[in-house]
């Protein structure tokens, strides 16, 4: 997609003579062909260091960047700007100036939607986002707080959406991405808070994790199950416990990420009890499988973990 825009300097409502030097230093490079040793010509081709270009048509009293790409470009254009002291504006867009009181110089139709920018805020991503608008990110609701699962937004078991839940109906902000075991429940949609209210445990007779490693109290086991979000896995997942209470799960984890928990090394040895251990433990992989799920005490903060692969 292709623009027009407009790089002019006015005095007391007139075009008022840009910086030629200025001009030749910041487009002379970027000119295909180069420009002659003096003056400008009536029109020439510019391409930046990223491929973006823009034809050129004007001289010292205004420059025309016609059917300009988005790139670095802009970055010149900008820099151009801040060096002269001209103002930008883009096709249909208000006259970008670098300070207040240059807008006393701008013709009166232009003088009341013009945009100051400071000198140093004024870059090409500032022309772009005049140009194209990016819309405000949307405030979604804070979520639900899960014990033994603190993070499901940055585990992936939890993420964005603008549908309506499956189970309230409502249009909540996020969507639960994990496994859901029961025989008639939805495969996706549920939204963490029908998960953290028990709704969707209730409505479905669901539980969100395949079952839990250890002894721990009924209440544990109806919180990590049936009211906490669960993580997909290669093979069935399950919950690990310590100190007599669930595990937090901290998310996938592979060599790399597990070098920091040696007690956790330590458990999945016990796990894997062969003389290619260290090959084994070298070749998980936090993306791919075989893959292990690194668990963090809620007392003692000792980290957990097993791994598994289809």
């Amino acid at each position: 997609m292709s623009y027009g825009m407009y790089l002019w300097r006015f005095i007391d409502e007139q075009p008022a003579p840009m910086d030629e030097t200025a001009i030749r230093d910041v487009l002379g490079p970027l000119t295909v062909g180069g420009l002659p040793p003096t003056g400008l010509p009536e029109s020439w081709d510019l391409e930046a260091e990223d491929g973006s270009g823009s034809e050129v048509y004007g001289d010292a009293l205004g420059l025309t960047f016609n059917r300009f790409s988005p790139g670095r470009i802009l970055d010149h254009v900008a820099a151009l700007a801040r060096r002269t002291g001209a103002g930008v504006m883009p096709h249909d867009c208000p006259m970008i100036l670098t300070r207040e009181a240059d807008r006393r110089h701008l013709p009166e139709s232009l003088r009341a939607e013009a945009i100051v920018v400071a000198p140093e805020a004024l870059t090409g991503q500032a022309i772009q986002l005049l140009i194209s608008p990016q819309p405000e990110p949307r405030r979604r609701p804070v979520l639900p707080q899960f014990p033994y699962h603190p993070n499901p937004v940055t585990t992936g078991s939890v993420t964005t959406s603008d549908d309506p839940c499956v189970c309230c109906g409502q249009e909540r902000g996020w969507v639960y991405t994990g496994p859901v075991y029961a025989a008639d429940a939805p495969d996706s949609g549920i939204c963490p808070y029908c998960i953290a209210f028990g709704k969707a445990a209730e409505r479905y007779d669901a539980t969100f994790a395949d079952g839990i490693e250890g002894d721990v109290p009924e209440d544990v086991v109806t919180a990590i199950l049936r009211r906490t979000p669960g993580f997909l896995a290669w093979q069935s997942p399950y919950w690990l416990t310590h100190c007599g209470d669930g595990a937090e799960f901290l998310g996938r984890a592979g060599a790399k990420e597990l070098e920091k928990y040696p007690e956790a090394v330590d458990r999945l040895r016990r796990q894997w009890p062969h003389d290619r251990f260290e090959d084994f433990l070298a070749s998980l992989d936090k993306d791919d499988q075989p893959t292990a799920y690194l668990f963090r005490c809620h007392h003692c903060t000792t980290h957990l973990a097993y791994a598994d692969f289809t």
